[in-house]
């Protein structure tokens, strides 16, 4: 029995020219990417139509492309982009990427794009005091805690410093522990729950 490539591999073959490596890469990602589609943008259609021209512009440009141990990341900040030239084209975007405004991270427990088994009061909870934060700060809780990118990664995204996505992961997590009344680690271990709850 042959054994699956490592996704560093896959990623290789991918710039290589292989088709099943492409197809490979879309299926291990695509509900990610368009889990976070769709706090951007709120409309699934054009969230997907976002996500099928990030496929389509990696593969035609794959020769140009540089290598990534984080294919994760890779693809988030790549849709990230796409549906930030989406929404200029359709004159749905106020022009100023880096405010990010438009970053809508919905925790409700009766949203279509979370599991649809009974989730705890705990959770519940922490879906209520994640939707009183900024947009901003929605986004930093999300892109560290649930899809687990580095700070490095997370300031490239966000075009901010290292110590600015510190500093605005702080105050994320300030704001949730004076919402929830929480001492920080078991704000954590929230979170931590609350993503395996909502999102797998």
């Amino acid at each position: 029995m042959s054994k699956q490539p490592e996704i560093k591999d896959i990623w290789t073959n991918f710039l290589g020219g292989d088709q099943s490596a492409l197809k490979q890469i879309y299926l291990d990602y695509h509900k990610a990417l368009f889990q976070y589609g769709m706090r951007m943008i709120l409309d699934e259609d054009a969230c997907r139509d976002c996500i099928h021209n990030l496929f389509v512009k990696i593969w035609t440009n794959r020769k140009s492309l540089r290598y990534t141990d984080n294919v994760k990341y890779y693809l988030i900040s790549a849709l990230r982009n796409e549906i930030i030239n989406y929404k200029t084209k359709e004159n749905r975007y106020d022009h100023n990427p880096l405010n990010m405004e438009d970053f809508m991270l919905d925790f409700s427990v009766e949203s279509v794009y979370i599991r649809k088994e009974e989730v705890n009061e705990q959770t519940k909870k922490m879906a209520d005091a994640m939707n009183q934060l900024t947009p901003r700060q929605k986004e930093i809780i999300y892109l560290r805690f649930f899809e687990e990118l580095d700070y490095d990664q997370i300031a490239e995204m966000m075009d901010i410093t290292v110590k600015g996505a510190y500093k605005l992961s702080a105050r994320a997590l300030e704001a949730l522990k004076e919402i929830m009344q929480v001492d920080k680690v078991v704000l954590i271990g929230m979170l931590l729950s609350a993503k395996h709850q909502l999102w797998h």
